[in-house]
Protein backbone atom coordinates (compact mmCIF):
# COMPACT_ATOMS: atom_id res chain seq x y z
CA UNK A 1 0.00 0.00 0.00
CA UNK A 2 2.75 2.44 0.92
CA UNK A 3 4.55 1.88 -2.36
CA UNK A 4 1.40 2.65 -4.36
CA UNK A 5 1.03 5.99 -2.65
CA UNK A 6 4.69 6.93 -2.49
CA UNK A 7 5.76 9.97 -4.51
CA UNK A 8 8.53 9.58 -7.05
CA UNK A 9 11.51 11.55 -5.78
CA UNK A 10 14.18 13.20 -7.93
CA UNK A 11 17.36 14.71 -6.46
CA UNK A 12 19.79 16.96 -8.33
CA UNK A 13 23.27 17.14 -6.83
CA UNK A 14 25.52 16.80 -9.87
CA UNK A 15 26.83 20.38 -9.64
CA UNK A 16 26.66 23.41 -7.36
CA UNK A 17 24.96 25.53 -10.04
CA UNK A 18 21.23 26.16 -9.66
CA UNK A 19 21.02 26.86 -13.40
CA UNK A 20 22.00 23.24 -14.03
CA UNK A 21 19.27 22.16 -11.63
CA UNK A 22 16.77 24.29 -13.56
CA UNK A 23 17.72 22.52 -16.78
CA UNK A 24 17.46 19.14 -15.08
CA UNK A 25 14.06 19.96 -13.58
CA UNK A 26 12.69 20.94 -16.99
CA UNK A 27 14.07 17.74 -18.53
CA UNK A 28 12.48 15.60 -15.81
CA UNK A 29 9.12 17.36 -16.18
CA UNK A 30 9.19 16.59 -19.91
CA UNK A 31 10.14 12.96 -19.22
CA UNK A 32 7.09 12.66 -17.00
CA UNK A 33 4.98 13.48 -20.04
CA UNK A 34 4.10 17.00 -18.92
CA UNK A 35 4.12 19.34 -21.90
CA UNK A 36 2.24 22.42 -20.64
CA UNK A 37 2.73 22.84 -16.88
CA UNK A 38 1.13 25.57 -14.82
CA UNK A 39 3.89 27.02 -12.65
CA UNK A 40 3.15 28.32 -9.16
CA UNK A 41 6.35 29.69 -7.67
CA UNK A 42 7.89 31.96 -5.10
CA UNK A 43 10.07 34.85 -6.23
CA UNK A 44 13.21 32.81 -5.46
CA UNK A 45 11.64 29.67 -6.89
CA UNK A 46 11.38 31.27 -10.31
CA UNK A 47 15.11 30.66 -10.81
CA UNK A 48 14.52 26.91 -10.66
CA UNK A 49 11.45 27.22 -12.87
CA UNK A 50 13.27 29.30 -15.49
CA UNK A 51 13.61 26.51 -18.08
CA UNK A 52 10.04 25.22 -17.85
CA UNK A 53 7.65 25.94 -20.71
CA UNK A 54 4.46 26.88 -18.87
CA UNK A 55 0.97 27.06 -20.34
CA UNK A 56 0.66 30.67 -19.13
CA UNK A 57 3.00 33.04 -17.25
CA UNK A 58 3.90 31.70 -13.78
CA UNK A 59 1.94 32.84 -10.73
CA UNK A 60 3.42 33.91 -7.38
CA UNK A 61 0.86 33.67 -4.55
CA UNK A 62 0.68 36.90 -2.54
CA UNK A 63 1.53 36.97 1.19
CA UNK A 64 -1.38 35.54 3.14
CA UNK A 65 -2.89 33.87 0.07
CA UNK A 66 -6.21 32.48 1.26
CA UNK A 67 -8.41 29.50 0.47
CA UNK A 68 -10.41 31.82 -1.78
CA UNK A 69 -7.24 32.67 -3.72
CA UNK A 70 -6.43 28.95 -4.06
CA UNK A 71 -9.95 28.21 -5.31
CA UNK A 72 -9.79 31.00 -7.89
CA UNK A 73 -6.32 29.85 -8.92
CA UNK A 74 -7.63 26.32 -9.41
CA UNK A 75 -10.28 27.62 -11.80
CA UNK A 76 -7.63 29.59 -13.68
CA UNK A 77 -5.41 26.53 -13.95
CA UNK A 78 -8.27 24.48 -15.36
CA UNK A 79 -9.04 27.11 -18.01
CA UNK A 80 -5.34 27.38 -18.97
CA UNK A 81 -5.22 23.94 -20.55
CA UNK A 82 -2.26 22.92 -18.36
CA UNK A 83 -1.61 19.20 -17.89
CA UNK A 84 0.08 19.44 -14.44
CA UNK A 85 0.94 21.93 -11.71
CA UNK A 86 4.60 22.53 -10.86
CA UNK A 87 4.96 24.22 -7.45
CA UNK A 88 8.40 25.75 -6.82
CA UNK A 89 8.89 27.45 -3.47
CA UNK A 90 8.36 27.23 0.26
CA UNK A 91 5.45 25.94 2.29
CA UNK A 92 3.02 28.70 1.32
CA UNK A 93 3.54 28.04 -2.39
CA UNK A 94 3.26 24.26 -2.05
CA UNK A 95 0.10 24.44 0.06
CA UNK A 96 -1.68 26.88 -2.23
CA UNK A 97 -0.66 24.83 -5.27
CA UNK A 98 -1.94 21.59 -3.74
CA UNK A 99 -5.34 23.16 -3.07
CA UNK A 100 -5.50 24.75 -6.51
CA UNK A 101 -4.51 21.49 -8.20
CA UNK A 102 -7.28 19.69 -6.33
CA UNK A 103 -9.72 22.23 -7.77
CA UNK A 104 -8.30 21.76 -11.26
CA UNK A 105 -8.02 17.97 -11.00
CA UNK A 106 -4.34 17.90 -11.95
CA UNK A 107 -1.17 16.21 -10.73
CA UNK A 108 1.26 18.25 -8.62
CA UNK A 109 5.03 18.24 -8.98
CA UNK A 110 6.47 19.68 -5.75
CA UNK A 111 9.80 21.48 -5.92
CA UNK A 112 10.60 22.74 -2.41
CA UNK A 113 13.18 25.48 -2.11
CA UNK A 114 13.40 24.95 1.67
CA UNK A 115 13.18 21.91 3.94
CA UNK A 116 11.10 23.67 6.57
CA UNK A 117 8.14 21.31 7.14
CA UNK A 118 6.70 17.89 6.37
CA UNK A 119 3.92 19.13 4.11
CA UNK A 120 6.10 18.66 1.02
CA UNK A 121 4.22 15.54 -0.06
CA UNK A 122 1.38 15.41 2.45
CA UNK A 123 -2.29 15.44 1.39
CA UNK A 124 -2.89 18.40 3.70
CA UNK A 125 -2.68 22.11 2.85
CA UNK A 126 -2.40 24.70 5.61
CA UNK A 127 -3.93 27.89 4.21
CA UNK A 128 -5.74 30.78 5.94
CA UNK A 129 -9.41 31.46 5.29
CA UNK A 130 -10.74 34.92 4.45
CA UNK A 131 -10.69 35.91 8.13
CA UNK A 132 -7.03 34.94 8.43
CA UNK A 133 -7.72 31.80 10.47
CA UNK A 134 -5.39 28.97 9.44
CA UNK A 135 -7.18 25.96 8.03
CA UNK A 136 -5.76 22.45 7.57
CA UNK A 137 -7.53 21.19 4.49
CA UNK A 138 -7.49 18.01 2.46
CA UNK A 139 -5.69 18.49 -0.85
CA UNK A 140 -3.89 16.55 -3.56
CA UNK A 141 -0.61 15.00 -2.44
CA UNK A 142 2.20 15.51 -4.98
CA UNK A 143 3.01 12.46 -7.06
CA UNK A 144 6.49 13.77 -7.82
CA UNK A 145 8.99 15.65 -5.64
CA UNK A 146 12.14 17.33 -6.95
CA UNK A 147 15.00 18.38 -4.66
CA UNK A 148 17.66 20.76 -5.96
CA UNK A 149 20.65 20.50 -3.65
CA UNK A 150 22.23 23.76 -4.91
CA UNK A 151 19.00 25.50 -3.90
CA UNK A 152 18.57 23.75 -0.56
CA UNK A 153 22.18 24.41 0.46
CA UNK A 154 21.51 28.14 0.12
CA UNK A 155 18.25 28.15 2.08
CA UNK A 156 18.20 30.11 5.38
CA UNK A 157 19.30 28.09 8.40
CA UNK A 158 16.00 29.05 10.10
CA UNK A 159 14.18 26.93 7.54
CA UNK A 160 16.38 23.91 8.33
CA UNK A 161 15.76 24.38 12.04
CA UNK A 162 12.02 24.56 11.34
CA UNK A 163 12.15 21.29 9.39
CA UNK A 164 13.80 19.59 12.34
CA UNK A 165 11.25 21.19 14.67
CA UNK A 166 8.34 19.80 12.67
CA UNK A 167 9.83 16.30 12.86
CA UNK A 168 10.46 16.60 16.61
CA UNK A 169 6.68 16.67 16.98
CA UNK A 170 6.18 13.19 15.54
CA UNK A 171 6.83 11.15 18.71
CA UNK A 172 4.42 13.39 20.63
CA UNK A 173 1.83 13.28 17.84
CA UNK A 174 2.00 9.48 17.95
CA UNK A 175 1.56 9.57 21.71
CA UNK A 176 -1.51 11.78 21.26
CA UNK A 177 -2.83 9.39 18.60
CA UNK A 178 -2.49 6.49 21.04
CA UNK A 179 -4.20 8.57 23.74
CA UNK A 180 -7.16 9.23 21.45
CA UNK A 181 -7.29 5.58 20.37
CA UNK A 182 -7.39 4.53 24.00
CA UNK A 183 -10.55 6.64 24.41
CA UNK A 184 -12.12 5.13 21.31
CA UNK A 185 -11.71 8.43 19.44
CA UNK A 186 -9.22 7.31 16.79
CA UNK A 187 -7.90 4.18 15.11
CA UNK A 188 -4.20 3.46 14.79
CA UNK A 189 -2.86 2.71 11.32
CA UNK A 190 0.31 0.76 12.10
CA UNK A 191 2.14 1.23 8.76
CA UNK A 192 1.52 4.98 8.97
CA UNK A 193 2.65 4.96 12.60
CA UNK A 194 5.87 3.19 11.62
CA UNK A 195 6.62 5.70 8.85
CA UNK A 196 6.17 8.61 11.25
CA UNK A 197 8.42 7.00 13.83
CA UNK A 198 11.05 6.25 11.20
CA UNK A 199 11.02 9.84 9.94
CA UNK A 200 11.97 11.07 13.41
CA UNK A 201 14.66 8.42 13.81
CA UNK A 202 16.37 9.61 10.61
CA UNK A 203 17.05 13.06 12.08
CA UNK A 204 17.34 12.18 15.76
CA UNK A 205 21.12 12.15 15.61
CA UNK A 206 21.14 15.76 14.39
CA UNK A 207 19.27 17.07 17.43
CA UNK A 208 22.30 17.37 19.70
CA UNK A 209 23.79 20.56 18.28
CA UNK A 210 23.10 23.75 16.36
CA UNK A 211 21.50 23.04 13.00
CA UNK A 212 23.67 25.82 11.53
CA UNK A 213 26.64 23.47 11.75
CA UNK A 214 25.12 20.99 9.27
CA UNK A 215 22.76 23.18 7.23
CA UNK A 216 25.07 23.17 4.20
CA UNK A 217 25.99 19.48 4.41
CA UNK A 218 24.46 17.54 1.47
CA UNK A 219 24.33 14.31 3.50
CA UNK A 220 22.32 16.03 6.23
CA UNK A 221 20.02 17.66 3.68
CA UNK A 222 19.35 14.28 2.07
CA UNK A 223 18.47 12.83 5.47
CA UNK A 224 16.22 15.77 6.31
CA UNK A 225 14.52 15.57 2.91
CA UNK A 226 13.98 11.82 3.30
CA UNK A 227 12.53 12.30 6.77
CA UNK A 228 10.13 15.03 5.68
CA UNK A 229 8.94 12.93 2.74
CA UNK A 230 8.37 9.89 4.99
CA UNK A 231 6.44 12.02 7.47
CA UNK A 232 4.23 13.26 4.65
CA UNK A 233 3.78 9.70 3.41
CA UNK A 234 2.59 8.65 6.87
CA UNK A 235 -0.25 11.14 6.48
CA UNK A 236 -1.03 9.92 2.96
CA UNK A 237 -1.14 6.34 4.19
CA UNK A 238 -3.40 7.03 7.16
CA UNK A 239 -5.62 9.56 5.40
CA UNK A 240 -5.18 11.92 8.34
CA UNK A 241 -2.51 14.23 9.73
CA UNK A 242 -2.56 12.38 13.06
CA UNK A 243 0.79 10.57 12.57
CA UNK A 244 2.60 13.93 12.54
CA UNK A 245 0.24 16.41 14.18
CA UNK A 246 -0.99 16.50 17.76
CA UNK A 247 -1.36 19.05 20.51
CA UNK A 248 1.89 20.76 19.57
CA UNK A 249 0.41 21.62 16.17
CA UNK A 250 -2.70 23.00 17.84
CA UNK A 251 -0.43 25.39 19.74
CA UNK A 252 1.17 26.55 16.47
CA UNK A 253 -2.23 26.97 14.81
CA UNK A 254 -3.41 29.04 17.79
CA UNK A 255 -0.37 31.32 17.51
CA UNK A 256 -1.25 31.78 13.84
CA UNK A 257 -4.91 32.44 14.58
CA UNK A 258 -4.36 34.95 17.39
CA UNK A 259 -1.11 36.65 16.43
CA UNK A 260 -0.75 35.97 12.71
CA UNK A 261 2.23 33.70 13.26
CA UNK A 262 5.52 34.57 14.93
CA UNK A 263 7.97 32.19 13.26
CA UNK A 264 8.24 29.32 10.80
CA UNK A 265 5.53 26.70 11.31
CA UNK A 266 8.10 24.11 12.39
CA UNK A 267 9.65 26.48 14.93
CA UNK A 268 6.25 27.18 16.47
CA UNK A 269 5.51 23.45 16.50
CA UNK A 270 8.78 22.80 18.34
CA UNK A 271 7.74 25.39 20.92
CA UNK A 272 4.35 23.66 21.19
CA UNK A 273 6.15 20.40 21.94
CA UNK A 274 7.26 21.90 25.27
CA UNK A 275 3.62 22.09 26.33
CA UNK A 276 2.96 18.47 25.36
CA UNK A 277 6.13 17.24 27.09
CA UNK A 278 5.12 19.06 30.28
CA UNK A 279 1.54 17.76 30.19
CA UNK A 280 2.81 14.21 29.76
CA UNK A 281 4.87 14.70 32.91
CA UNK A 282 8.22 14.41 31.15
CA UNK A 283 11.37 16.50 31.70
CA UNK A 284 10.41 19.74 29.94
CA UNK A 285 13.60 21.47 31.13
CA UNK A 286 15.73 18.91 29.29
CA UNK A 287 13.58 19.25 26.21
CA UNK A 288 13.92 23.03 26.29
CA UNK A 289 17.71 22.65 26.48
CA UNK A 290 17.59 20.42 23.41
CA UNK A 291 15.63 23.07 21.52
CA UNK A 292 18.21 25.67 22.55
CA UNK A 293 21.04 23.52 21.20
CA UNK A 294 19.31 23.10 17.84
CA UNK A 295 18.46 26.81 17.69
CA UNK A 296 14.70 26.55 18.10
CA UNK A 297 12.53 28.71 20.39
CA UNK A 298 12.44 27.42 23.95
CA UNK A 299 10.79 30.40 25.67
CA UNK A 300 7.63 32.40 24.83
CA UNK A 301 9.61 35.63 24.58
CA UNK A 302 11.47 34.19 21.57
CA UNK A 303 8.12 34.25 19.80
CA UNK A 304 7.30 37.69 21.27
CA UNK A 305 4.72 36.10 23.56
CA UNK A 306 4.08 37.18 27.14
CA UNK A 307 2.90 34.77 29.82
CA UNK A 308 -0.63 36.09 29.30
CA UNK A 309 -0.29 35.58 25.54
CA UNK A 310 0.84 32.01 26.10
CA UNK A 311 -2.14 31.29 28.32
CA UNK A 312 -4.41 32.64 25.62
CA UNK A 313 -2.72 30.36 23.09
CA UNK A 314 -3.27 27.32 25.31
CA UNK A 315 -6.95 28.11 25.78
CA UNK A 316 -7.45 28.66 22.04
CA UNK A 317 -5.45 25.61 20.92
CA UNK A 318 -8.26 22.99 21.12
CA UNK A 319 -10.50 25.20 18.99
CA UNK A 320 -8.05 25.06 16.07
CA UNK A 321 -8.71 21.36 15.42
CA UNK A 322 -12.28 20.55 16.53
CA UNK A 323 -12.78 16.83 17.01
CA UNK A 324 -9.10 16.05 17.56
CA UNK A 325 -8.26 14.68 21.02
CA UNK A 326 -4.72 15.29 22.28
CA UNK A 327 -2.97 15.72 25.61
CA UNK A 328 -4.13 19.36 25.59
CA UNK A 329 -7.80 18.33 25.41
CA UNK A 330 -7.12 15.67 28.04
CA UNK A 331 -5.69 18.33 30.38
CA UNK A 332 -8.95 20.30 30.10
CA UNK A 333 -7.21 23.59 30.80
CA UNK A 334 -9.11 26.56 32.14
CA UNK A 335 -7.50 29.95 32.66
CA UNK A 336 -6.23 29.11 36.15
CA UNK A 337 -4.75 25.77 35.08
CA UNK A 338 -3.16 27.35 32.01
CA UNK A 339 -1.50 30.06 34.13
CA UNK A 340 -0.21 27.41 36.52
CA UNK A 341 1.16 25.34 33.62
CA UNK A 342 2.98 28.29 32.07
CA UNK A 343 4.44 29.24 35.46
CA UNK A 344 5.56 25.67 36.12
CA UNK A 345 7.49 25.61 32.84
CA UNK A 346 8.93 29.13 32.59
CA UNK A 347 8.37 30.66 36.00
CA UNK A 348 6.30 33.72 36.80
Amino acid sequence: MASLDSPQVFVFEATEDERDAADDLAANVRRLGVSTPFVVGSIHGMRLAAQLDPAVPPITPPPGASTHFATELGSRIRRSGADAVVAVGGGRVLDVAKLAAARAGLTVIAVPTQLSHDGICSPVAVVPDESGLTQSLGAIAPRFVYFSMPTLKRAPVESVRAGLGDLMANPLALRDWALAAGRGLATIDQPAWDLSARSFEIVQGYLTGDAAEVAGDPAFLRHLADALVLSGMSMILSGTSRPASGGEHEVSHAIDAIFGGRAHHGAQVAFGCIISVALYGEDHAAFRRQLERVGLPSHPRQLSLSATDTVRVLLEAPETRPGRFTIIEDADLDETKAHELVASIWGT
